[in-house]
């Protein structure tokens, strides 16, 4: 079983929700749909992406109290400046391209859609390459920070983190399954991973919720190059991945 956190020396477990990520160097995020590549990001890796997200919102002058409107598509980079912004206790809304928020700041791969949007933009790879003169680089910009936050870890488990996230975009909660054959699943709960068909899937509640779920369990998130997560390209990652086969074959799963 794919897990990440591992107990400390004392036997106790992990001190925080956080640490528990890092602990591990076992797959955090497996992504397929990057390109030609597989990327994998340990647990530690994937922390320490995250905490340097948390101090570069915090170098902003965000955090507890701000509010951060997400429009981001399903990918590696994405998922840990999720982790980050949960790290940093920052409100979430995920929204669509251009789309009207009172959020503090914007993080987009589609900054040209926000250029006249008076918060704060945070530019994530854009696919056009280019970006407004006021954006800040994301990508560039973040890996200038330090691998560790010392800001105090937010109270509760990871999952609480996103219990007051919402969503501006209208496919909030779509595409909730855990069995195959049970319609066009966008993301597959198996025994020992979440899967993810990442083709043109954006970052919304219903997918952030999963995908933090399946960390707090210490499972990897596997994300597939397919219009479903159940087709035969993903069959052969999970196999590969050795994610096992979908939860509660006796009755549906838990979403």
């Amino acid at each position: 079983m794919v897990t990440l956190g591992t107990p400390d020396r004392s036997g106790r477990g992990p001190a925080d929700w956080f640490e528990a990520v890092a602990a591990s160097p076992r797959p955090a995020v497996v992504d397929y749909a990057a390109g030609e590549d597989r990327v994998e990001l340990s647990g530690r890796v994937l922390a320490n992406w995250a905490a340097k997200t948390a101090n570069l919102l915090d170098a902003e002058g965000l955090g507890a109290g701000s509010t951060v409107a997400v429009d981001l598509p399903a990918g590696w980079q994405p998922l840990a400046a999720l982790l980050g912004l949960a790290r940093a206790g920052v409100g979430v809304v995920f929204t669509a391209a251009g789309a009207a928020t009172d959020a503090d700041l914007v993080i987009t791969d589609d900054p040209s859609a926000w250029e006249a949007s008076p918060a704060e933009l945070w530019a994530v790879a854009p696919e056009d390459g280019q970006a407004p003169a006021h954006a800040l680089d994301f990508t560039a910009e973040v890996r200038v920070q330090a691998d560790r936050c010392p800001l105090p870890v937010p109270h509760g488990d990871l999952v609480a983190q996103s219990a007051h996230w919402a969503d501006d975009a209208a496919d909030g909660t779509a595409g909730v399954t855990d069995r195959a054959g049970t319609g066009p699943a966008r993301w597959i709960r198996r025994e020992r991973g979440l899967v993810v068909a990442a083709q043109g899937e954006r970052l919304h509640r219903g997918l952030a919720g999963a995908v933090l779920q399946a960390w707090a369990a210490g499972l990897p998130v596997v994300l597939v190059p397919a219009d479903h997560a159940d087709d035969d390209g993903a069959a052969r990652i999970v196999a590969a991945e050795r994610l096992g086969g979908l939860p509660g074959e006796g009755g549906p799963g838990g979403r």
